[in-house]
C-alpha cells in the first residue's frame, strides 16, 4: 500500500545518507575524513602543515579517486556490454 511505499523510500532514503556519511569520513585526503586527519596531524606536529603539500596530496588522492570510480565503471559497463 502507500504507507508501504512511503516507509520503503524513507528506508532506502535513510540507508543512502548513512552510506554517505560512513564513505565520506573515510580518512582520505579528498573527502572530510582526509581534512580531519590533517588537523589531528597539524595537532601531533605542533605546527600548520604547508599549504602546498595539503593541496598535492588532495590532488593525488582526488586523482586516484577518479581513476578508481573510472575504472569500476568502465568494469561495469563491460561486464553488462559481455553479458548481451
Amino acid at each position: 500500500s502507500s504507507n508501504n511505499l512511503r516507509s520503503a523510500i524513507l528506508e532506502f532514503a535513510a540507508a543512502i545518507s548513512i552510506n554517505l556519511a560512513v564513505v565520506n569520513s573515510l580518512p582520505l585526503p579528498a573527502l572530510d575524513g582526509g581534512q580531519l586527519v590533517f588537523v589531528l596531524a597539524e595537532a601531533v606536529v605542533g605546527r600548520k602543515i604547508d599549504q602546498r603539500v595539503m593541496e598535492q596530496i588532495n590532488a593525488v588522492a582526488l586523482f586516484l579517486l577518479l581513476f578508481l570510480s573510472v575504472s569500476t565503471a568502465l568494469g561495469d559497463v563491460g561486464g553488462v556490454l559481455a553479458g548481451l
